[in-house]
């Protein structure tokens, strides 16, 4: 069904369309185990080796165990998200496309207020059709007086939208209606309103962005009474907007939330599945014996815990046997 596109009026400003909606979630979590450099309840020693030196660790598990597969399983749960931000970074890119022209084309103009001169009318018709030319869409417009909608609808958007329904059958039109008093006096306050009502079919083409850089660029040329007239300041909007109507264009405001939610799923997953530079490293570790020994390899000067490798972690030599070093302090 139609929707608005934006509207205005001269003394309450102008209003922007909001035919769109968004929306996110993110969670959290942890790992259940537990490691430190100081030694806690529950806890045994481990070491690992790292530059020629050993560094000690303390863990209720053991960080060198092998994971199982069957872990990877968890990467299922991200699914959504990643879905998620594929959606929004698509969403990001916006390549609108010339609508079908499978409907009936013929352009609107009616003048029920009578505030639009014939020469005005045919420019806005000339200015219609290069703007149909270029996105198949059908742009039209209907003057009328506040004394026909106002005793019977609540606002000129709701009549608008009946106007679109009762003349156009299809969902590829831009309707815009403009309002004013029947008898307006000279030099008196012009109480007058207008609205855009567009089709669900040109919402590829006539986006949020589009629709409200339309709205305020006509709100402000009907401000401007001494410059534009109702049916110049029409035909000068669309005009003004032909040009780059079918451009691409990128909206920098989805990045920041894809980006976040990007991150949000490395560092989830990485905690989860153990990925993080503190727990690759940690893989590395060995649990010492109760009555560790360091040892220095006499062939590159790294140092070692007897009993924890079978050859030097740092040169790969042999290592010293702990009944070796009972032999040489005797």
């Amino acid at each position: 069904m139609p929707h608005s596109s934006g509207g205005g009026s001269h003394g309450g400003g102008s209003h922007h369309s909001s035919h769109h909606s968004s929306g996110g979630h993110s969670g959290s979590g942890g790992p259940a185990h537990k490691i430190r450099h100081s030694a806690f309840p529950g806890a045994k020693r481990y070491v690992y080796y790292n530059k020629d030196k050993t560094e000690y660790i303390y863990a209720n598990y053991d960080p060198g165990k092998k994971q199982s597969k069957a872990r990877y399983i968890l990467l299922l749960f991200y699914v959504p998200f990643i879905i998620a931000v594929i959606s929004m970074l698509a969403s990001a890119v916006h390549v609108p496309h010339r609508l079908n022209t499978d409907y009936n084309t013929d352009i609107v103009i009616e003048d029920r207020a009578n505030v639009i001169s014939d020469s005005e009318e045919k420019s806005i018709r000339e200015t219609f059709k290069k703007f149909y030319n270029k996105t198949g869409i059908t742009p039209a417009v209907i003057t009328v007086n506040n004394e026909d909608w106002e005793s019977n609808y609540t606002s000129l958007e709701n009549y608008a939208y009946e106007l679109y329904v009762n003349t156009f059958d299809d969902e590829k039109h831009w309707l815009y209606v403009y309002s004013q008093p029947r008898n307006v006096a000279d030099g008196s306050f012009v109480d007058w309103y207008w609205e855009g009502m567009q089709g669900n079919d040109t919402d590829n083409i006539i986006t949020t962005n589009v629709g409200n850089e339309c709205t305020d660029d006509l709100q402000k040329k009907l401000l401007q009474n001494g410059k534009y007239t109702v049916g110049s300041a029409i035909e000068a909007t669309f005009r003004e907007h032909i040009s780059g109507i079918m451009n691409s264009s990128v909206n920098w405001a989805v990045l920041p939330g894809a980006l976040f939610m990007t991150a949000f799923i490395v560092l989830h997953a990485s905690l989860m599945l153990g990925l993080t530079p503190k727990s690759i490293k940690y893989r590395k570790a060995v649990e010492c014996p109760k009555d560790a020994v360091e040892y220095r390899c006499t062939y590159c000067g790294g140092i070692y815990v007897v009993g924890t490798c079978i050859s030097c972690p740092h040169c790969g030599a042999p290592v010293v046997k702990k009944s070796d070093l009972e032999i040489m302090n005797e």
